[in-house]
């Protein structure tokens, strides 16, 4: 999906989501991964999903669509599916906007401090108010096939020259030893900044 594709489809999601949840109070979302950098014109890669962390949901604070669905949660997955496949989307995609990232970013470090991006009538989107999260999070997730293009851009955008700074910045965001070796981040390090 592009960014018009994208946007097509979060405005879709939130008047069903208006229609189908009548509290007040909104569905707050941190975007991150491809669809973070596209929505924000730092990459015009495509992507196929939009990956979040619910960080409220309807004043109750932090869920997830993951594991122990509510009622509210559950009807989010149906809606989101529902959507999916009216746009023709393939069956492993209709979940085009989830929180499958989530247990791994909440479970490796706080959500970090952000910015609302936009807000519509149910959904607010907000994003990293530091883009050094993005880079965090793209080494720590270290695909080559999905990652480096957007890592590239975003150490020219940040100014990240060695492996020294990039190390720095994932361990402003995720800074245990354990969990970066765990994710391959020194392997990771290593095939982006080895001497040429």
């Amino acid at each position: 999906m592009n960014k018009q594709e994208l946007e097509t489809l979060l405005l879709e999601l939130d008047t069903e989501f208006t229609r189908a949840f009548r509290n007040p109070e909104p569905i707050s979302v941190l975007v991150v991964g491809g669809a973070c950098l596209l929505l924000l014109d730092i990459t015009d890669r495509l992507t196929k999903d939009i990956d979040v962390i619910i960080t409220d949901l309807e004043g109750t604070g932090e869920a997830t669509m993951v594991w122990q669905l509510t009622k509210t949660t559950k009807k989010m997955r149906q809606i989101i599916t529902s959507i999916g496949k009216r746009h023709g989307l393939p069956r492993r995609e209709q979940m085009f906007f989830n929180d499958d990232c989530s247990p791994f970013l909440l479970e490796s470090g706080p959500v970090p401090p952000v910015r609302l991006f936009r807000a519509y009538q149910k959904l607010h989107l907000y994003v990293p108010a530091d883009l050094g999260y993005m880079l965090a999070c793209k080494l720590m997730a270290g695909r080559p096939d999905k990652d480096d293009s957007d890592i590239a851009i975003l150490r020219g955008i940040l100014g990240v020259e060695s492996r020294a700074q990039a190390q720095a910045v994932v361990d402003r965001f995720f800074a245990d030893p354990i969990d970066q070796q765990t994710h391959d981040l020194p392997k990771t390090l290593t095939r982006l900044f080895k001497k040429r």
